[in-house]
């Protein structure tokens, strides 16, 4: 039973430092860095820049209000109506129709007399 155990306790440091190596390496995903000696001296790299895009932005376009036209009030034209030769000719009938009255009326009152 305490060899089991044993094993049990070394199981689990390996798996904690296990997890703490993968771990590390995970939160330095996105950089790299190197120490290189290749000439004379040292030389030590900075990581590359890193960009990041912005986020996008959505906004809603802004309302347009358009003025209604203003209403326009105008009077008509006067029309002026000339009578065409029609409408003369049914003046001077009536016209000579109303003078025949008068003269058969006072030819009729006026002889009587």
């Amino acid at each position: 039973m305490t060899f089991s155990r044993a094993a049990f306790k070394l199981g689990a440091a390996g798996f904690v430092a296990a997890a703490a190596l993968f771990t590390a390496a995970s939160a330095n995903a996105g950089t790299s860095w190197s120490i290189g000696i290749n000439l004379p001296g040292v030389a030590v790299s900075e990581p590359a820049p890193v960009y990041y895009e912005p986020a996008p932005v959505y906004s809603r376009p802004a309302p347009t209000y358009y003025q209604p036209a203003q209403p326009v009030y105008s009077v008509p034209a006067p029309v002026y109506y000339e009578p065409g030769w029609e409408e003369r000719r049914a003046e001077r009938r009536e016209w000579r129709r109303q003078q025949w009255e008068r003269e058969q009326y006072r030819r009729h009152y006026e002889d009587r007399d």
